[in-house]
């Protein structure tokens, strides 16, 4: 091969390592851009009250297992409040995750699911201790 040749191949792999180095920034400076676009605002307003629907009723959860019939099961109270803790914590998580672009879109059904399974329990435990309340009452 003559000196030519290699040179070809030197400069080759030189532009195609630019290259890449060009889509790489390219890349690098998209990322804090949403993952799968904007979201139409009735989306947001509704993601937002679900949010703010979920937080209330859990902290209202909270607050009830630390006043309703704490004098019984005190240890049942404590594991389904650190339970519901738990949940809420993930689901926040998640729920912000999203909102920052760095979960695929397929995962906010996932989050739907979730955020569902907390208000369940949530009303769950509200009957639960409702429950408790009357029968020491009566």
């Amino acid at each position: 091969m003559s000196t030519r040749d290699y040179n070809h191949i030197i400069y080759s792999e030189t532009d195609s390592l630019r290259e890449d180095a060009g889509i790489r920034d390219s890349i690098s400076s998209n990322i804090s851009a949403p993952l799968f676009g904007e979201t139409n605002p009735q989306t947001r307003y509704l993601q937002w009250a679900l949010a703010i629907f979920t937080m209330v009723l859990s902290g209202t959860t909270l607050i009830v297992a630390c006043t309703v019939g704490t004098d019984h099961n005190i240890g049942l109270h404590v594991f389904m409040s650190l339970t519901l803790i738990g949940l809420t914590v993930t689901t926040t998580i998640l729920a912000l995750w999203y909102e920052e672009g760095d979960l695929h879109p397929k995962f906010l059904y996932i989050l739907y699911s979730q955020t569902a399974l907390l208000v369940i329990f949530s009303i769950l435990l509200f009957i639960y201790f409702g429950m408790e309340k009357s029968k020491h009452t009566a």
